[in-house]
């Protein structure tokens, strides 16, 4: 059964909307980290280490703004400033032990608030979902990539 790609797209437009709303307002603990500041713990998990102006590029912040969102993580022990192997003069943003432990924390904080959401689906929906996920992971980790490689060569020819 072959659909026409903008009821594609408007279903994968729809699905990603309110993952995403979920996951903002219900799913997230906003106590103790801005929505700018977990966006940034969030990418230096999944990415690793990266030069602030590759970060400030890659978060569509100023330079100046991210310098002061990272100083401010820096004093929390979330974020840490390491020399870059590749060039001595240059440091990269890593993420601290404090910021892992903290990715850690709110990981387990929305798995536990998708399990107290969980007995208002039925267990058939439960299943579907559970299936649907196992190819959903898989193809928004690969349009992940994509965008990344659209955004790489913007950020290098400022890195």
């Amino acid at each position: 059964m072959k659909h026409p790609v903008g009821d594609s797209v408007e279903s994968i437009a729809e699905m990603i909307e309110l993952g995403t709303d979920l996951m903002w307002r219900y799913l997230i603990d906003r106590g103790d980290l801005s929505a700018s500041a977990a966006l940034v713990v969030n990418r230096l998990y999944r990415e690793g280490p990266m030069r602030l102006t590759a970060l400030a590029e890659a978060e569509g912040a100023s330079q100046s703004g991210m310098t002061q969102l990272v100083q401010r993580l820096e004093r929390q022990g979330l974020l840490e400033k390491r020399s870059d192997p590749k060039d001595g003069r240059a440091s990269l943003v890593v993420l601290g032990e404090a910021g892992q432990q903290n990715w850690d924390n709110r990981a387990r904080v929305r798995r536990q608030r998708i399990a107290q959401l969980l007995p208002a689906v039925s267990h058939d929906d439960e299943v579907a979902l559970w299936l649907a996920a196992q190819v959903v992971i898989r193809v928004l980790g690969q349009m992940r990539q994509s965008a990344g490689a659209l955004d790489r060569p913007a950020a290098q020819a400022t890195g």
